[in-house]
């Protein structure tokens, strides 16, 4: 007699709760209400695909059976337990919605809960996909479901909760299945290859690992067709090409392009993956993940239960992600995102992902705002041969930045050490150390403080004083934000607790008037345009964005 080949993912799925992967709240809940005889006539399973249900759902089939039960360890050697092991127990009937679904099925099931068990102790329905079902056969379930027979016990198992009826839901004891974790499943694997005496690399494990998106049954499918593929010797590069995978080398090297802002490179690489037969919509995909690591790597370092990756790549993605801020990643991802939409539609996918890969270069050489109006504000008080603490920081740090920002904008604050002056030191003393220690915390407010009229230190703390001609900062300052870093700077210079107020002052509104032109109390709109275009601060900002003003306005 030939014995019949058994596929991975059905000779190690789960027999017993401590089995389980992935499902720590769900089994520990089912244990303690099996031991504490507080067995729920039914229950919801609601998760993605190949993460544990309906294996969850034989295992307390199994428990509430087994002669030595109802147990949290059944057997596995009883007739029960084999018999639901290998799915033909008459007292556990495995339903799929996804074919069942009518009224006619429903109605049919209803007559058999009347029934007793015919050998054991409970008569369990496992209704697999249930949000399948039609909503008159949902109807037809909703009275049996709320009050079957003692002897009775429904499972239901779902990948798409939000399809089943409110009504159902309120019924069942509901348990969420997540998606297991790319350790857990590399875990799993590298044991059952130990087991199965498959020599595989850690390299292949996390590719297999990777591809099986959280899905266990998926992962152990996957690693039983690498098996086949490659026999019992698994080799890196045979896994990647059969599952389709870009090489982490390759990711790296566009990565590496980008850095260097080398268009040529870039084209030669797209060309070699379309050379190379490979689909250019999951490359993009594989993309977008690779990116979304580098902001990982950038935001939370080499965490390993975030980004699914090797020690050794995450080393050398550590590396690249130093080389970007994170807005310069969340931008290519932004536009990773677009060119994978235009490509799923596209007569022409390898000119949509060029174009998409030219943008990313275009948009690593975008200067943050921020930084582009407190380097106009530099440059302003560099123009009034004013010795600002924001142009000697910018000076200080400018060798040490990057390329990105070539013009003499953008001021980069040198680290200053914080002097905390006494209560009786001179006020304009204590007014200068203020203005400096924020321009050492923030750029953008330093700017604005610029444009003050006065800054004073009274016995009530701190008054920031505005003209009407100056609304527009005085309206920035006003920030909770920016209020509370100039009181905390302020208590630590002053030494005691400080106000901060923020006040606009009747100072008479200074009227500039062009050759020849006489001063008006109400001037016309092109007056109007003429002054503004004249101000200094106004060309600059033009000049820098390559903009034009379109309509003015009079602030009354």
């Amino acid at each position: 007699m030939v014995m019949s080949y058994q596929v991975i993912a059905r000779k190690w799925r789960p027999q017993t709760f401590e089995d389980v992967v992935g499902q720590p709240a769900a089994a520990q809940t089912l244990r303690n209400a099996i031991l504490q005889n507080r067995i729920a006539h039914a229950y919801l399973f609601a998760g993605a695909r190949g993460v544990g249900k309906t294996t969850t759902a034989r295992i307390v089939a199994k428990a509430l059976n087994c002669v030595q039960g109802p147990t949290i360890t059944p057997c596995n050697v009883c007739d029960s337990c084999q018999e639901i092991t290998a799915g033909n127990s008459i007292d556990v009937l495995e339903i799929d919605a996804a074919s069942n679904r009518g009224i006619d099925e429903i109605r049919e099931l209803r007559e058999n809960v009347k029934y007793a068990a015919a050998r054991d102790r409970y008569k369990i329905f496992i209704i697999d996909e249930v949000h399948m079902l039609t909503t008159e056969a949902f109807n037809a379930l909703l009275k049996t479901l709320e009050e079957p027979p003692p002897h009775v016990v429904f499972v239901l198992a779902t990948t798409e909760l939000h399809k089943v009826p409110a009504t159902v839901l309120s019924r069942c004891q509901h348990f969420n299945f997540r998606a297991i974790s790319h350790k857990e499943i590399f875990d799993r694997l590298s044991y059952i290859a130990s087991q199965e005496q498959v020599q595989i690399s850690h390299e292949s494990l996390n590719v297999i690992a990777r591809a099986a998106e959280g899905s266990m049954r998926d992962a152990q499918s996957l690693l039983d067709q690498v098996i086949s593929f490659c026999g019992n010797e698994v080799d890196d590069e045979q896994v990647r090409n059969l599952l389709g995978i870009i090489p982490q080398q390759l990711l790296e090297g566009f990565t590496q392009a980008i850095i260097e802002t080398d268009p040529k490179q870039i084209l030669l690489m797209v060309d070699q993956v379309v050379q190379s037969g490979r689909n250019l919509q999951h490359f993009v995909r594989e993309m977008l993940s690779h990116f979304r690591n580098l902001l990982l790597v950038k935001i939370a370092g080499e965490d390993d239960q975030l980004i699914p990756l090797s020690s050794m790549d995450l080393a050398r993605l550590k590396e690249l992600a130093g080389h970007f801020s994170e807005e310069d990643l969340v931008r290519f991802f932004t536009i990773l995102v677009t060119t994978e939409g235009e490509l799923r539609w596209s007569s022409q996918p390898r000119f949509h992902l060029e174009m998409g890969l030219m943008k990313i270069l275009q948009a690593k050489r975008l200067i943050p705002i921020e930084e582009l109006v407190a380097g106009l504000a530099e440059l302003t008080d560099a123009e009034k041969g004013l010795d600002s603490p924001t142009k000697e920081a910018s000076q200080s740090t400018r060798s040490s930045s990057t390329s990105k920002f070539t013009a003499n904008l953008g001021p980069k604050i040198r680290s200053q050490p914080q002097v905390t002056a006494g209560p009786d030191a001179p006020s304009s003393n204590l007014t200068e150390r203020l203005k400096s220690a924020i321009a050492q915390r923030s750029p953008m407010v330093s700017s604005l403080m610029d444009h003050a009229h006065d800054v004073q230190l009274m016995e009530a703390g701190i008054e920031v004083q505005f003209t009407n001609q100056n609304r527009f900062y005085y309206e920035m300052l006003q920030s909770a934000e920016n209020l509370e870093m100039i009181k905390e700077l302020a208590d630590s210079i002053v030494g005691r607790p400080q106000r901060v107020k923020v006040v606009l002052i009747n100072a008479p509104f200074q009227q500039t008037s062009l050759p020849n032109e006489k001063p008006s109390q109400n001037p016309s709109k092109s007056q109007l345009l003429d002054r503004v275009k004249s101000d200094s601060n106004v060309k600059k900002f033009l000049d820098a964005f390559q903009g034009e003003i379109t309509d003015v306005k009079e602030l009354k």
